[in-house]
């Protein structure tokens, strides 16, 4: 006697479980992120932040552009001796 065979039943991924669980994924990751930096919001300034951002010319706007633009990180004159040389007028005027 010969076996029947069972009509196939074909399951289809609508994408539905993949993007929930994906959607998942990124929010545990997003929320982990968050959880993780959201103490330091209220933090003060540390380590070398106090000369490259508090008591930064460049950064409090009492130099000008121009010499933004050619002061180092620190707002040392790239001219002078004890200057870095640490050019990066884009990141101390995304400070300002």
């Amino acid at each position: 006697m010969k076996r029947r065979s069972l009509p196939t039943v074909r399951e289809e991924s609508r994408g539905m479980s993949l993007c929930n669980s994906d959607l998942a994924i990124y929010v545990m990751v997003t929320a982990t992120a968050v959880f993780s930096y959201v103490n330091s919001l209220n933090g003060d300034f540390v380590h070398d932040d106090i000369p490259a951002i508090v008591t930064n010319g460049d950064v409090i706007g009492t130099n000008s552009l121009k010499q933004l633009l050619l002061n180092d990180f620190w707002g040392t004159p790239m001219a002078d001796p004890s200057s870095h040389k640490s050019y990066r007028p884009l990141t101390t005027l995304s400070f300002r």
